[in-house]
């Protein structure tokens, strides 16, 4: 415990702001923080396209960061919580690996301090308030056929993404469940900046419409306040340590792929106000994480990052065949970080058994174009091993830049989205179904026109086509607007917000012996 609280010194957090949770993780009250200024500057990860056991990204920006704090910079991590989804699924944990984790790990990436359950039941809160308003034939007169807000759960289950709910003798209705990582509440607590921010998006939810077509809102459920209270301690950020001790946030945990794929603003906000550098990470490859934080998340350019790191793997290059092909698919995620004009270091995270050959191959095209690279190996050994990145990326992030969007707030939808597939999927055409054009009419005479757009995506490939269809042209299969997160959901191709289980999920190997928890991958 004293470890724990000599970092938080360190970041002249006060006794009175921060409570314990076990020996090892704390919350801390953001709020006393708000109005200090920011501090230091931001270091965004990002990859290519992952093999399905990722691309190191995490592992690696905890590396950078024990290899920024052992050359005396004060760095602090910022982190997503990691979702029992993928850890009982395919993916598996989320804490790193090797000699670059954050502790304690089994407690992270199960249930840690409880707050993907109170996202959870916020959540499903709203969800039994809104049949209760159906049940009891209120004055809402909420249409039972119209309900738009989803149920959600933290886990991977595929039956659950259609369910008949019988809320009467006489009224059923069709129900879906999103996985929590993708929930509306999630999100709504991620771009959250403060308390005061977090209610007035609670409100203004859009939950349904009644029988004469008018939205009905969180705020006409009378449950905003239970809702807060529910969200009250899942609203604080988590703070625990590297293993070799690195102040490190994590809170909140969308995916990038049917979601916007980063930690919460407000640790990223506490983080930048208390450190000289921040380091944060963008979920599955830069096509969706770092498209979604540079075009919504950082929409009004209050979130520029100072440094991007894109990670690659051998393996991953391997995966998309890049030493056969002049690395086209890795200078493609190039290209997406180089339309922002930012500074850009490629970290290459080398594992064992790696063909020292193709390292060769990497390096002499990096260097040939111009890219800053270094080698990342603090999978093996820990803070030294990312020394030298963690020199080239300081040195990279204190040069400046002239930063460029690639979206504006007034561009239509249609123009967001084809700017979108055009610049990060290198395709020439969107293709709508009918249903979509009119829901994209009735958007653009809303008050949500101006929203930012989120793409739902697969994360196997930059442009979506995982099947390799001839021809190609990616599909808009439905559209909504989440008016709490302040976005518009554009899904593509048949992506759900519900996974399901893989054949040989890894729960099949967790267990529990003399009272520690095995087999988590």
């Amino acid at each position: 415990m004293q470890v724990i609280i000599n970092e938080l010194k360190k970041l002249k957090i006060s006794e009175s702001d921060f409570e314990f949770y076990g020996r090892d993780i704390v919350k801390i009250d953001p709020k006393p923080y708000e109005t200090l200024p920011k501090k230091g500057k931001l270091i965004l990860m990002t990859s290519i396209n992952p093999t399905a056991a990722g691309e190191g990204k995490t592992t690696t920006a905890i590396g950078l960061t024990d290899g920024l704090n052992l050359l005396g910079h004060q760095t602090v991590l910022a982190l997503r919580e990691p979702s029992l989804g993928p850890v009982l699924g395919r993916k598996g944990t989320a804490t790193g690996g090797g000699e670059s984790v954050v502790v304690p790990e089994a407690k992270i990436n199960l249930h840690f301090t409880g707050d993907l359950h109170a996202i959870s039941t916020a959540n499903n809160l709203i969800s039994a308030a809104i049949d209760n308003e159906i049940y009891w034939k209120s004055d809402l007169e909420i249409d039972e056929n119209q309900v738009i807000w989803k149920r959600t759960i933290d886990l991977n289950d595929r039956s659950l993404r259609t369910i008949e709910q019988k809320i009467s003798k006489s009224i059923s209705r069709i129900d879906e469940f999103s996985i929590t990582a993708a929930s509306n509440m999630m999100t709504i607590l991620t771009l959250a900046k403060n308390a005061q921010d977090l209610k007035v998006r609670i409100d203004n939810a859009m939950v349904a419409y009644d029988k004469k077509g008018k939205p009905v809102f969180v705020k006409d459920l009378q449950v905003t306040g239970a809702v807060l209270a529910v969200l009250n301690e899942a609203a604080k950020p988590n703070f625990v340590l590297t293993k070799y001790n690195s102040p490190t946030l994590i809170h909140c945990g969308p995916f990038a792929n049917i979601s916007i794929g980063t930690n919460s603003l407000i640790s990223t906000s506490l983080g930048l106000k208390l450190a000289d550098y921040t380091v944060i990470e963008s979920g599955f490859g830069s096509d969706l994480g770092f498209e979604k934080f540079m075009n919504l998340v950082n929409l009004q350019a209050d979130l520029i990052p100072d440094c991007v790191v894109m990670v690659v793997t051998l393996r991953a290059l391997k995966l998309h065949n890049d030493f056969k092909n002049d690395f086209k698919h890795l200078e493609q995620h190039l290209k997406h970080v180089k339309l922002y004009n930012l500074n850009l270091v490629v970290a290459i995270n080398f594992i064992d058994g790696d063909n020292k050959k193709e390292l060769e191959q990497l390096q002499n095209f990096l260097t040939k174009n111009d890219y800053q690279w270094e080698i990342n190996e603090a999978y093996n050994k820990g803070p030294k091993g990312a020394e030298k990145l963690a020199k080239l990326v300081s040195k990279a992030a204190e040069q400046s830049f002239s930063y460029k969007p690639l979206l504006f707030e007034d561009d239509l939808v249609e123009i967001k989205i084809k700017k979108i597939v055009e610049n990060f999927y290198y395709l020439s055409e969107v293709n709508y179904e009918p249903a979509v054009l009119e829901k994209l009419v009735q958007i653009k005479n809303s008050p949500y026109k101006n929203f930012p757009v989120c793409l739902v995506k697969s994360q196997n490939t930059i442009d979506g086509n995982d099947a390799q269809v001839e021809n190609y042209q990616i599909k808009i299969k439905d559209i909504s607007v989440n008016t709490g997160g302040k976005f518009i959901l554009v899904y593509t191709n048949k992506v759900f917000s519900m996974p399901g289980l893989n054949k040989e999920a890894n729960y099949k190997t967790i267990n529990v012996k003399n009272g520690k928890i095995t087999g988590l991958k």
